[in-house]
């Protein structure tokens, strides 16, 4: 089955259109399909017609071994599922089974878990979602085994954005999940997004305007998509923060019941891991990982950093690779360096996997942004510098590659899936 379905799925992927389809795919009359073993023999059409399938005497005295029949409607399922998004979303067109199919919730997820083993096993190309005042795109990274900026195949796709907004001074990521981009333009509208199918939704206006902190995810208890916003407001001559959680399933928002510290130092982005969201909370006492549970919605875990001995370094980000967390220092005064939780929520797993030593950055480009985007196959790193031009950094040889220079964007590592923004499922594209 599987070698019947790695076949096929090579053959379409490298056809040049739909058409080929119907030659994968022969309408197979039930007469001349093999029969299964202890079936009856008998056809649809009597016992006493011509078409009727007899099975041969066995010439050794024993029963031959019958070859199984073949659901061929489960082999285009598990084709399909594999395919990329764009492939799909032409083959919706081949009848009108097959876009009910695509369109199917069971098939949207079939799919999106194709889609993710393909992103944490393939380290050597990877999607990007960039996104600036005006401009949006897709971008698709391939590396090979050469150490130059010639054997890095960089493709570019610009997208239309989805709603029409007048006078759109800032666009905001607030998070990146199954294939869904969330936006937030300018002040309080905030855009739920699968740039692959076009689909968008406009979310209801939030209860509180402005945000110290945000972020989005998945909620796999209740099969739900959530955004979140930590907005701080002032009580009594004192600061508190007040946390929004918005239910795509429920469409509205509401306050998080929680009796949560007073979270002000948090800011920006939160990543998404094992149903939660992850920030690092930076004070003057210390720096911790604080993590937002999605079905709980609630500050749940303070995540233990890396233990540096009396070496002064201050982790203040946080991000996602090969589903793990890791955070970074900043490059003002040491190294800047990377550290992987290999294993979740324990703190001797924690691993330094890249340095880049202060000699390999320019005295006047220490204090810009370096930002680790995700870590690569022999430990290679993207980075967003100065959200303007995104590098690869080679550990081994200690270099530098440019791979794209853009204009004051924001980057989130993509995947490309069918999931609808409206339902957080499947819908009729």
């Amino acid at each position: 089955m599987k070698y019947l379905v790695d076949t096929m799925l090579s053959a379409m992927t490298n056809s040049r259109g739909c058409s080929c389809i119907y030659s994968l795919f022969p309408r197979i009359s039930t007469s001349k399909l093999p029969p299964a073993a202890g079936s009856n023999t008998t056809t649809a059409d009597g016992p006493n017609s011509p078409r009727q399938l007899k099975q041969p005497p066995p010439s050794d005295g024993k029963l031959r071994q019958r070859v199984p029949l073949i659901d061929y409607n489960d082999i285009i399922i598990e084709i399909l599922s594999r395919l990329p998004v764009r492939s799909l979303l032409q083959f919706r067109c081949v009848c009108k089974s097959w876009r009910a199919l695509i369109s199917n919730p069971h098939f949207v997820t079939k799919h999106l878990s194709h889609a993710v083993l393909t992103c944490m096993n393939n380290t050597r190309t990877f999607t990007l979602f960039i996104s600036s005042t005006r401009i949006h795109s897709i971008v698709h990274i391939a590396l090979n085994d050469q150490q130059c900026d010639s054997h890095v195949r960089v493709t570019v796709k610009e997208l239309d954005f989805p709603v029409m907004i007048p006078d759109i001074v800032l666009t905001r990521i607030v998070g990146s999940c199954n294939g869904l981009i969330c936006l937030q333009v300018n002040c309080n509208k905030i855009i739920i997004w699968n740039p692959c199918t076009g689909q968008s939704k406009v979310l209801p206006k939030p209860l509180y305007s402005g945000s110290l902190f945000y972020g989005f995810g998945y909620d796999s208890t209740t099969d739900d998509y959530k955004v979140i916003r930590g907005s701080s407001k002032t009580t009594l001559g004192s600061k508190e923060v007040t946390i929004q959680v918005f239910s795509l399933k429920s469409d509205s928002w509401r306050s998080a019941d929680d009796d949560h510290e007073n979270y002000i130092h948090l800011e920006g982005k939160g990543c998404f891991l094992n149903g939660a969201l992850h920030w690092v909370e930076v004070s003057m006492v210390a720096s911790r990982i604080l993590s937002f549970d999605l079905a709980e919605e609630k500050f749940k875990e303070k995540l233990p950093l890396p233990y540096l001995g009396n070496k002064n370094c201050v982790f203040v980000g946080v991000g996602v690779s090969k589903n793990c967390l890791f955070v970074y220092s900043y490059p003002l005064e040491m190294d800047l360096r990377i550290w992987v939780m290999k294993e979740y929520g324990v703190a001797k797993s924690w691993a330094e996997v890249v340095k880049i030593s202060l000699d390999q950055i320019l005295p006047e480009e220490r204090n810009e942004s370096f930002k680790p985007l995700c870590i690569l196959e022999n430990d290679e790193v993207l980075l967003d510098y100065k959200r303007n031009i995104l590098a690869l950094y080679n550990p081994k040889g200690k270099t530098f590659r440019n791979i794209a220079i853009g204009t004051q964007s924001e980057v989130v590592v993509y995947m490309e899936t069918l999931v609808s923004p409206v339902t957080g499922r499947g819908t009729d594209i």
